[in-house]
């Protein structure tokens, strides 16, 4: 019976024959430990995923917004584009309106001046006129030669008439030649003011736009690490 003992012994497992069952003393402390270190690794497993998390969800956020950073600057940029545009435009059409006011005076003043010059042309008709009768009826004292006399008189005063319709609209041209300088004036002053066509589109913002959405400081998260039975 004792060989039978003794063979039993033999086989037993290596832990039970050093004493490292459940009941041999310090076996509970030893679980503690081993609890305690599964649950510092379990913890640090969560720290470690939860970092992760954090981490990629800054990325995340960092990366809309440069997004909308980079959108805003397209805004603003078109937005510029579009105010160049329109001054180009204005000032093109400024341009245009200012040598039409000239051309349309330019031609009042051609005009005016074409009149005068065929009022002065009959009044030196009227005027020579005059002079030839007046110069046949020197010295002469019959009906004929007065006769001559006063249509010389009256070839006279068409002559004055004539220069006198000359001179007013020798006077109307002048305006008229004042006015389209003026307009010239003013179209050239428009194309030094105007901003370049190409520069409409050229043209970046001076700055980057701030973004319409600003990142914001992120909190730490905890459920996570509640679902590792960490945290509040």
């Amino acid at each position: 019976m004792a060989d039978t003992d003794d063979e039993q012994g033999v086989g037993l497992d290596p832990a039970y024959a050093k004493g490292e069952d459940e009941g041999a003393p310090g076996a509970e402390a030893a679980g503690e430990d081993r609890r305690a270190k599964e649950w510092e690794a379990g913890a640090d497993l969560a720290q470690a995923e939860a970092a992760g998390l954090d981490e990629e969800a800054d990325e995340d956020e960092a990366q809309r917004h440069r997004e909308d950073a980079e959108q805003d600057a397209r805004d603003e940029r078109e937005r510029l584009d579009s105010r160049r545009r329109l001054d180009v435009y204005r000032a093109e059409a400024e341009v245009a309106e200012a040598l039409r006011l000239a051309h349309v005076d330019e031609r009042g003043r051609d005009n005016f001046r074409s009149h005068a010059d065929s009022e002065r042309r009959l009044a030196r008709q009227d005027f020579g006129r005059a002079a030839g009768l007046e110069a046949g009826a020197a010295g002469r004292d019959d009906p004929a030669a007065e006769a001559d006399r006063a249509k010389a008189g009256r070839a006279r005063v068409s002559g004055s008439v004539e220069n006198a319709r000359a001179n007013r609209d020798d006077a109307t041209a002048d305006t008229y030649g004042t006015d389209a300088r003026e307009h010239r004036r003013e179209a050239d002053t428009r194309r030094l003011e105007q901003p370049p066509a190409a520069e409409a589109v050229r043209n970046p913002p001076q700055r980057t736009p701030r973004a319409r959405k600003n990142l914001r400081s992120r909190k730490p998260k905890t459920k996570e690490l509640r679902d590792f039975g960490l945290g509040e």
